[in-house]
């Protein structure tokens, strides 16, 4: 899959299930529209079936030129319509399938004005770092997570560096969290600690 810009709902797009039927607003946030395509694919049963056996719903992409005029999907989104067009899809006439994917996530560690943790030495930039956006990021606010964020703690990460006493490298941690796991009755294949989750689907079975 390729990523479809939000311009395309912003423009008039209209998700749409199986039977044709609008089963949510097309200008909700991210995370509702997402929800809601899920919920009308996973749990309705209502999404369209793919050759691949993945499903999906249709974004109704001909609506665009219908409300703007003949021409705008193509001036407005001329990327995204040559994508398209390169599979032998004219946006102009054909509904596109789409489904939610991770492209961007929310939270993680809590940093300050300089990219700092509460972990001693570690700086944190980008979506990895949480507090900079509140519950949900606007389109665009990646920049300033990636760029703003991501100068202050290289800075501070410099120069913090200079003041670090190289100390001997141990594994004693590895055993401390095991013993701790042994003493809370936690059985698991993970060797060490994790500072962030996975997110992608079926890493839960792999080292």
């Amino acid at each position: 899959g390729a990523l479809v810009t939000e311009k395309v709902r912003g423009l008039g797009a209209t998700p749409l299930n199986i039977d044709g039927e609008q089963f949510v607003y097309h200008l909700e946030t991210r995370d509702i529209e997402a929800s809601a395509i899920i919920n009308e694919c996973n749990v309705k049963g209502k999404g369209i079936a793919t050759p691949t056996g993945e499903v999906g719903v249709w974004l109704d992409t001909p609506l665009i030129d219908m409300i703007h005029g003949e021409g705008t999907l193509e001036k407005r989104l001329p990327a995204m319509f040559r994508m398209f067009e390169k599979f032998g899809i004219d946006m102009r006439k054909e509904p596109i399938l789409i489904y939610p994917t991770l492209h961007y996530q929310n939270g993680g560690f809590l940093i300050n004005d300089k990219g700092e943790t509460k972990i001693e030495n570690l700086f944190v930039a980008g979506e990895c770092a949480g507090g900079i956006h509140g519950r949900n990021r606007l389109m665009g606010n990646s920049l300033l997570d990636i760029i703003v964020f991501g100068r202050r703690a290289g800075k501070n990460a410099g120069a913090k560096s200079k003041e670090v006493e190289v100390k001997d490298l141990t594994l004693n941690h590895i055993a401390e969290y095991h013993e701790s796991l042994k003493a809370n009755g936690v059985e698991t294949d993970r060797v060490s600690p994790m500072l962030l989750p996975r997110y992608r689907h079926g890493a839960d079975k792999q080292n």
